[in-house]
């Protein structure tokens, strides 16, 4: 118990350096190059992220299942299985990212011109080194994961820094991305032959055990991963380069939501399946109540407070030039609200996979429609608004899913109490601020700090006044640490 707690505080800790460095990246680049270059650079990022979502094809993944479950030469030969299974699709995909791709977009053709081809090569080799995510911590080597992550995290902020800094050109950029990635292929290397057991063999015959376990799995993730860029796809279809380098920044906050929920997530799930698979019903939907209703309370005060500083949030961090940003991180907050009682995590629970892929699938389909008539009425706030439709319509079929299966009401599973208490509080809170705006103007950093203070300040106490006890211990922003360490200790 002691080692479990100790790693799943390693791996936090080190989510949370990646996230500070991954932040502070763009900060750099805005200042460092033009709206265009800047574009380019976050449509490689696009591009490489949908390609993460298709061509592993949860392999690496699979290894948590298969690992454990193997003898000393099978584990050599799983492992070996998902590198050849991933070279393969690395190379696939370096060559359907090249100008030889008639069916390939302009802009991504452009971006392998104005590289050089080093843009392919990277995106290639980085599907490749996605096996070094998940193979340190399915082994249990999960200090090696750490340092690993944190070393090379600091070192591409460092690369990335410098090319910027010294150059503002995208193809200096890239290749700075690229010799990270052969870091990490050598790195990949040596862990393979240093392994405890390094014999690494290939056998069709298990990778398609493999491959049979892991494509179900890889249909609903890819399509949900999907949904998510959907908007940014369209906006880099449509719109120009310095256009979308300000839309692909615009959920840049929507990365505290994981860093927030997954805590809890983690915690509650075995439980939530103990119930459900004892038939504890009202468990079940008690612990689910319970563990939204804290979320939904810390994700209200966040969403809230983001936007009201946001123009001044975003006029430290990404200059004025982003300006235009501000509207779509808004519209994002909705998101970022809701997300604190969303059941979709729950699907798997209740063992509804079929459901879950037809789900993503639809959504994934509207979302795509939404964000297209959206940018073509309001820009690229509507587009953000086809995905916030979109999303609305997936929880609610998933809450149906949900209600149907616990044999309830869809409202009865909902935290009643802590979404008004939390929403009554925010608005307060949102409308003393807008009437404060009218005071003596200052700096920006003035105005945030006193924008914070104040919307911190009215929260909390309309929330102490209107809440009872058990919501006002949800209040407590590490209620979810403090949830998931209980829930380590328990197992």
């Amino acid at each position: 118990m002691a080692t479990l707690k100790r790693d799943t505080m390693l791996l936090t800790g080190s989510g949370l350096v990646e996230f500070a460095l991954q932040f502070l990246i763009p900060i750099i680049f805005v200042r460092s190059l033009d709206a265009a270059t800047f574009g380019e650079y976050r449509l490689l990022w696009l591009v490489a992220g949908t390609a993460l979502a298709l061509a592993p094809t949860f392999m690496p993944q699979s290894l948590f299942y298969f690992l454990p479950r193997a003898t000393e030469e099978q584990q050599g030969t799983l492992i070996g299985n998902v590198v050849a299974y991933l070279s393969i699709a690395g190379i696939a995909v370096a060559l359907i990212l090249t100008p030889w791709n008639p069916l390939l977009p302009d802009n991504i053709s452009q971006l392998y011109v104005t590289t050089k081809g080093i843009s392919s090569a990277f995106l290639g080799s980085w599907i490749v080194v996605s096996l070094m995510t998940i193979l340190p911590v399915a082994e249990g080597r999960v200090s090696w994961q750490v340092r690993n992550d944190v070393t090379l995290a600091v070192l591409r902020t460092i690369l990335l820094a410098t090319a910027a800094v010294l150059t503002a050109e995208l193809i200096w950029i890239i290749a700075a991305l690229m010799a990270e990635a052969l870091l990490r292929i050598l790195t990949m290397v040596h862990y393979l032959m240093t392994r405890t057991h390094p014999k690494i063999s290939v056998r069709a015959k298990l990778l398609q055990t493999q491959l049979k376990y892991a494509i179900p799995f890889a249909i609903s993730s890819s399509l949900y991963q999907l949904r998510g860029v959907a908007d940014q796809w369209i906006i880099a279809s449509m719109l120009s380069a310095s256009l979308f380098g300000i839309f692909s920044i615009s959920a840049v906050f929507l990365s505290l939501v994981g860093l927030i929920k997954q805590p809890v997530i983690n915690a509650t799930t075995p439980h939530l399946n103990r119930a459900f698979a004892l038939g504890q019903t009202q468990e079940f939907i008690c612990l689910f109540r319970k563990s939204s209703g804290a979320l939904t309370i810390i994700l209200t005060m966040i969403s809230g407070g983001l936007f009201c500083v946001l123009p001044g949030l975003v006029h430290i961090i990404y200059t004025d030039r982003y300006a235009e940003a501000v509207p779509v991180m808004r519209t994002y907050l909705i998101i970022m609200m809701l997300q604190g009682f969303a059941t979709g995590y729950l699907i798997p629970v209740i063992n509804r996979a079929g459901s879950a892929v037809l789900n993503n699938a639809c959504c994934l389909v509207l979302s795509c429609v939404f964000s297209y008539v959206g940018t073509l009425v309001w820009g690229l706030p509507g587009a953000a608004l086809g995905s916030v439709a979109a999303f609305i319509l997936s929880e609610c079929w998933s809450l149906n899913i949900v209600a149907r299966t616990l044999g309830v009401k869809m409202l009865a599973l909902l935290p009643w109490k802590p979404l008004v208490c939390s929403g009554s509080a925010s608005v307060a809170a949102l409308i003393i601020v807008e009437l404060a705006s009218g005071l003596p103007s200052a700096s920006p950093i003035v105005q945030l700090a006193v924008k914070s203070f104040l919307y911190t300040a009215v929260f909390s106490s309309v929330f102490v006044v209107i809440a009872d006890s058990g919501q006002l211990k949800a209040l407590n922003i590490f209620s979810g640490i403090f949830l998931a360490k209980k829930a380590i200790l328990s197992k």
